[in-house]
């Protein structure tokens, strides 16, 4: 089962040549990042905005053989928990495999069926790929696409994830912050979920996107990994880099956010 490209020639470049020359660019200009971690939060918007900020995030995270990238679903189709089941993802810098025990064991785990519908135009996890890729060389997926934001389901996924792969995984939640705010109120809200991110604190994490309404779509994701984290002796979020789209386009206006997190021992 082959999940073909759906993004290259539009969030980031169509070819090999051009994939690479811009990703070794954002790795080249990454200063002050020395903790590696298993956990981390990159953003997943085109990589002329946020790209940079993803690649302080592959930057902090550890070498392994499998990764799982938790990520939010824009489209709306597939299962509210959709895991990829097996096959390759496709990109510019070649396939990358998906580890199909793992994806059926955490399936089995969570008691729901895997899929594919809601992977087919889901941008949030093929733009991760070649920055692993290009950081690590051959690696494993596990994608997991999440339409859910309910408490216990996403804290059930983390633990699952512990109970099936223990600390030999790393884990990526691909997630943007604000969205399409003027970059002040951006900012402001943002630095505010980042406080309870950086404490580890994933019931006022979640309180506070709620009750200010905060437009961070990968939401459920960084839920999900938080639970991991605890479960891993994570115990603290590192901010590694924040930016706004205002930083490519100019415009203040309306903006979207970025933040790269390493999650590390107290």
């Amino acid at each position: 089962m082959l999940r073909e490209a759906a993004f290259a020639g539009s969030f980031y470049p169509l070819s090999k040549a051009e994939v690479e020359k811009q990703i070794s660019k954002f790795f080249s200009t990454v200063r002050g990042v020395d903790a590696l971690t298993p956990v981390v939060i990159s953003p997943h918007a085109g990589y002329v905005y946020s790209g940079q900020v993803a690649a302080y995030s592959f930057s902090a995270l550890k070498k392994f053989d499998t990764y799982i990238i938790l990520s939010p679903n824009h489209t709306g189709l597939g299962e509210m928990i959709s895991i990829y089941p097996s096959g390759e993802w496709e990109t510019p810098l070649g396939n990358v495999k998906v580890n199909g025990e793992i994806a059926s064991a955490i399936a089995e785990k969570m008691g729901v069926e895997q899929d594919v519908i809601a992977h087919i135009q889901e941008h949030s996890i093929e733009v991760q790929l070649p920055f692993l890729q290009h950081h690590f060389g051959e690696v494993k997926i596990v994608p997991i696409t999440l339409g859910t934001g309910d408490a216990e389901v996403l804290q059930e996924l983390g633990e699952a994830i512990f109970e099936v792969c223990g600390s030999r995984v790393g884990v990526i939640a691909s997630s943007d912050f604000s969205h399409q705010l003027p970059l002040e109120k951006a900012e402001e809200l943002d630095m505010l979920a980042l406080e309870y991110i950086r404490a580890g604190d994933i019931e006022g994490f979640a309180h506070i996107v709620r009750e200010k309404m905060m437009s961070i779509c990968g939401f459920p994701g960084i839920v999900a990994a938080m639970h991991y984290c605890r479960k891993v002796g994570l115990q603290q979020g590192k901010l590694l880099k924040y930016d706004t789209s205002a930083s490519e386009t100019g415009d203040e206006a309306a903006v979207v956010g970025y933040a790269a997190v390493g999650f590390l021992e107290k």
